[in-house]
């Protein structure tokens, strides 16, 4: 479980997969990886979504996993299917045990101080901020750690290429990329998607320079 916080910490953007089938699923997350993203999140909305995950699983160069568990069924599944982390938008103390007691990094979607606690409390490894945007975005996270500063975060819903600095300069672990990132229709966007993931990576690096 270490290690995997670790690599999260140290690589800190997740690409998350939204898609309307495997085939493009594989496309987009392949786009992410030659753009040099090492964290990618497969959303369970859509059908076959473990079977992306199992074929990207086999790779040595990335660490993939399940998002938008909903259920413990879904998180099963997952886990069968390869799946190192679990990304929930809610808090769920069933999911959270089952994660824990499989050495699965977890994921809990939270808003409210009392959430964000709650969460923490039932032993998450990271507590989703979830809609960001809706609650004032990087400014938001910045109260939060000047009041809980033990609590790792990690940030979604409004993080964009754009702004998604701000969020860990603010004292997020991690943020995940989706809109601002992938580009739907034909296979020559996968090329835009690459370039998109290699300006998050340049980002980075400079953020870590300074």
């Amino acid at each position: 479980m270490k290690s995997i916080m670790d690599y999260v910490k140290k690589n800190k953007v997740f690409g998350v997969i939204r898609a309307e089938d495997t085939e493009n699923a594989f496309r987009l997350a392949e786009a992410c990886i030659e753009g040099g993203l090492k964290l990618v999140e497969i959303t369970f909305t859509f059908p076959g979504a473990q079977l992306v995950i199992q074929e990207l699983s086999k790779r040595s160069d990335i660490i993939v996993g399940a998002g938008t568990i909903l259920s413990i069924d879904m998180a099963k599944t997952a886990a069968a299917s390869g799946a190192r982390f679990i990304i929930s938008p809610h808090t769920d103390k069933e999911i959270i045990s089952y994660a824990r007691s499989n050495e699965l990094l977890i994921a809990s979607g939270a808003l409210t101080s009392s959430e964000i606690l709650n969460a923490w409390n039932l032993g998450v490894d990271l507590v989703k901020i979830f809609p960001v945007k809706a609650v004032g975005g990087a400014s938001y996270i910045k109260a939060i750690k000047e009041t809980l500063p033990f609590i790792e975060i990690m940030t979604t819903g409004g993080v964009t290429i754009d702004n998604f600095t701000e969020f860990l300069k603010a004292g997020a672990a991690a943020v995940g990329l989706s809109s601002s990132l992938m580009v739907s229709g034909s296979l020559t966007d996968s090329k835009i998607i690459s370039q998109r993931a290699k300006m998050v990576i340049q980002k980075l690096s400079e953020l870590e320079e300074k």
